[in-house]
């Protein structure tokens, strides 16, 4: 047990810096100016995944070559740097490549963790050990979510709030590190290396000694009879000839297809954009933050739930009811969204133009003075605005300067959009936003043809002035949601959360548990590999199209999809994946290879 928590920390850094991405993204894609480009935006949140698939890659080559200890140090140090490299970026390019390091860590620790606690553990308990790394995982999810959170509130300034957000991660990387050197190598890749008697002095201190030495005649028996010996020495070209050999056949499209449908769930996409997902939903910004803590609460409780029932239910039932679970929630969620309604009142255009504005004046006023962003008490005046905390003045700002003039013709265009379009309800926020987005283009044209205004003066033709008002869209488009939509709010919460529940006893757990228990051992390593491969391309395609899904899909069919996706792979289930638990590892190569 000890030893499966302190490798399945490297799970806990997985989750962390695969969601911690998702407060972080409201701010840096306004600081690293990727605000209108919602390709980038999903791309600079993708790229963990994308570096996943090269960490998948050469996974099983380094648990092969260097032992799974000294592949997992890697992972740490990988982590470690993405941390401090996306904390101090101030450019998108430096973002992408520290997210990608990240990414071959999360790539090598999905693969190396499971493995090596499934060589550690007893048949009768390697369901559960196996899953504390997905517990791990959650709980590196739940910590992301809470510490986001917790930033948001303590620190104000958009230009840092999201660099702490990214960096505090170094920290438990550099405490993986240390905690590395407790733990012993796998005793199956010493038996691999002829290592014999380490890896008996390894079972040695897991079991007792009567026990060790019975499971080290059965690894041997079983290298011995897949002529694994010889097999190390082969290339990986080789290796992967054998792994698509018609015996394993069976085996690799199982793990194929369970890789593959765990990314099809549209896991990455809630969770890589959870705030996101939940401002859709019109609950505000530090509303989605709570939400999304929320959801990290119901991801360790059902979690630990799944431990208790895997290796008493089985792999099999469990991924049965979870799925069915995820089809009915996105369902849900779904018919939600094909049910809301967008409409902006006409009573409150003029209060959400003052609510901009005074988010406006805050940023204006914290880039000349920081400590503007402390304020609890904003009054405005005929020619200045003063932030107080308390009765403590922090900082006056003039209404008179010509940058703060733009920022009001601004918002008075946007104001007549919302007014063109008020009269008439949208069934859909893509229809309700081009709407909107269309009005305040003709608004703008109008006002540039009669000379009213100077706030889009330079731009020089139509595409300029659309991207121009792409750019300051960005920053209204949560507030018009909160004030626009009518949605059965609890409905979408509800569906999300029981998709996140029904991935936690299944998917999430399961898959890599049985992808750390089909393979013979002579190909495991490569054979996750291969898997994992498959697992990250998918995920990230998934995630990376996720934001131009809802700008140009909408939520409703974007959840269809997924659920669609589920129902596919609840049929596969039933049908095709057999039951593996209680079984030791040469049982199961027994039986799946060898077919008796």
């Amino acid at each position: 047990m000890l030893l499966a928590l302190i490798v399945a920390l490297g799970g806990f850094l997985l989750g962390f810096d695969g969601t911690v991405n998702s407060g972080a993204i409201p701010f840096y894609r306004v600081s690293l100016e990727i605000y209108d480009d919602a390709f980038l935006l999903g791309f600079s949140s993708g790229a963990i995944i994308l570096g996943s698939i090269f960490g998948n890659f050469i996974a099983g080559y380094l648990g092969d070559l260097l032992g799974r200890k000294r592949a997992l140090v890697i992972t740490g140090v990988l982590f470690a740097l993405a941390a401090l490299g996306t904390a101090f970026a101030h450019h998108i390019a430096v973002f992408i490549a520290a997210k990608i390091i990240a990414g071959i860590g999360v790539g090598i620790a999905i693969l190396i963790a499971p493995v090596y606690i499934a060589e550690i553990a007893p048949a009768a308990q390697r369901g559960k050990l196996v899953s504390i790394n997905q517990l791990n995982i959650v709980l590196g999810i739940f910590a992301a979510y809470f510490s986001n959170y917790f930033i948001l509130q303590w620190v104000q300034n958009p230009e840092l709030n999201w660099r702490w957000m990214l960096g505090i991660g170094f920290f438990p990387a550099a405490l993986y590190l240390i905690l590395l050197v407790l733990i012993p190598e796998s005793p199956r890749w010493l038996m691999v290396q002829k290592r014999e008697q380490e890896a008996l002095d390894v079972l040695k201190r897991l079991r007792n000694a009567e026990d060790a030495a019975a499971e080290v005649t059965a690894i041997a028996q079983s290298l011995q009879q897949d002529d694994s010996r010889s097999a190390t020495k082969k290339s990986v070209l080789a290796e992967l000839a054998q792994l698509f050999s018609k015996p394993m056949r069976r085996i690799l499209w199982i793990a194929l297809a369970l890789a593959a449908f765990q990314q099809l769930s549209g896991i990455n996409s809630v969770l890589y954009y959870a705030p996101m997902v939940f401002e859709t939903s019109g609950v505000g910004r530090d509303s989605a933050f709570l939400q999304t803590i929320i959801l990290g609460v119901v991801f360790v409780i059902t979690t630990l739930i799944a431990m208790v029932l895997i290796d008493k239910l089985g792999r099999k039932l469990l991924l049965i009811i979870g799925t069915a679970i995820m089809a009915l929630s996105l369902g849900l969620a779904s018919y939600s969204f094909f049910q809301a309604r967008y409409q902006v009142p006409v009573d409150k255009i003029a209060a959400i133009k003052d609510e901009l504005f005074k988010q406006q004046l805050l940023t204006a006023a914290a880039n000349q003075n920081p400590d503007s962003y402390q304020q609890d008490r904003l009054v405005v005046e005929a020619n200045q605005a003063q932030f107080f905390q308390g009765d403590k003045l922090l900082f006056s700002l003039p209404l008179d300067t010509p940058d703060i003039q733009i920022r009001q013709q601004k918002l008075e265009l946007l104001a007549q959009a919302l007014e063109s379009v008020s009269a008439t309800t949208y069934q859909s926020e893509v229809d309700f936003f081009t709407a909107i987005k269309s009005a305040l283009v003709s608004a703008a044209q109008m006002a540039l043809m009669n000379e009213k205004q100077l706030a889009y003066r330079d731009a020089q033709s139509s595409a300029q002035l659309t991207a121009a008002i792409n750019q300051d869209f960005s920053s209204y488009q949560s507030l018009l949601l909160k004030s626009s939509i009518a949605i059965n709010s609890m409905a979408v919460l509800i569906g999300l959360l029981g998709f996140i529940a029904g991935f936690s006893i299944s998917l999430g757990p399961v898959t890599w548990t049985m992808l750390a228990e089909i393979f013979p051992n002579h190909l495991r390593a490569i054979g996750i590999s291969t898997a994992g491969v498959l697992n990250a391309t998918t995920s990230f395609t998934v995630a990376s199209l996720f934001p131009w899904q809802l700008e140009v899909f909408g939520s409703a069919i974007t959840y269809l999809l997924y659920a669609i996706a589920m129902l596919l792979c609840l049929v596969l289930v039933i049908r095709f994946i057999p039951e593996t638990k209680g079984k030791t590892l040469e049982q199961l190569e027994t039986s799946l290879v060898r077919g008796h």
